[in-house]
């Protein structure tokens, strides 16, 4: 009889941890060929960054410059100006779905794929050690969570990170005092929860579990 652990959580928890980014890396590794998705995906969201920014620059300049002097063509300008940017974020949020929806499937497709694969070459004794169970868990549920957060998760992250640096691009640049005194609780919360979050994972390490902590 083989002597060899087969059992996966043991090899988990035996195996070093990943860093995010790398494990980003190996799963975009998996789709050479699905980069170009990806990098156009980023750009669409870049883009309707910028797109949903505009709306308040171009509303503020009607209101001071136009409504004010009661100029009722510039007021049209730029209600015309406002509807073409509307037109235009709804196009790069259709092709940012688009495009990360068909990467997150074909990504989901090659992760099951490769799975099925290795099982197929692994011995008897593995899938001794192994209820059927969790290995259909971690075929369909755990794949299916990677495919939901590279199409969903991760873009929506992307963007917000872009909203927030434009944003705060856009209040220094208006009015640099106003835009600081405005930015510093917000870079004071952020230290805070990066702060909160390393101790987390320390106790995490420390106990092994996330439930530990509650006993």
């Amino acid at each position: 009889m083989s002597s060899t652990n087969y059992n996966l959580n043991d090899i988990a928890a035996q195996q070093p941890k990943n860093t995010t980014w790398s494990a980003l890396r190996k799963l975009v590794g998996l789709l050479p060929e699905q980069r170009g998705k990806l990098i156009g995906a980023v750009i669409a969201i870049l883009v309707n960054t910028v797109l949903s920014l505009l709306p308040a620059m171009i509303v503020g300049i009607t209101i001071n410059k136009f409504i004010l002097t009661k100029d009722y063509h510039g007021i049209w300008v730029n209600c015309g100006y406002l509807l073409l940017i509307a037109l235009g974020a709804l196009v790069t949020i259709y092709l940012r779905t688009l495009l990360m929806g068909g990467f997150g499937q074909n990504l989901l497709y090659a992760l099951r794929n490769a799975i099925f694969n290795k099982l197929q070459e692994l011995p008897v004794a593995f899938f001794s050690q192994n209820k059927a169970g969790d290995l259909i868990s971690r075929v369909n549920n755990d794949t299916d969570k990677i495919s939901q957060f590279f199409s969903q998760s991760l873009m929506q992250f992307v963007s917000s990170l872009f909203m927030i640096t434009g944003a705060g691009i856009f209040l220094l640049a208006l009015n640099f005092r106003l835009g600081l005194a405005t930015l510093t609780p917000a870079v004071q919360q952020a230290h805070t929860s990066n702060y909160r979050s390393a101790i987390l994972g320390r106790a995490v390490r420390g106990g092994g579990r996330v439930r530990d902590l509650g006993r």
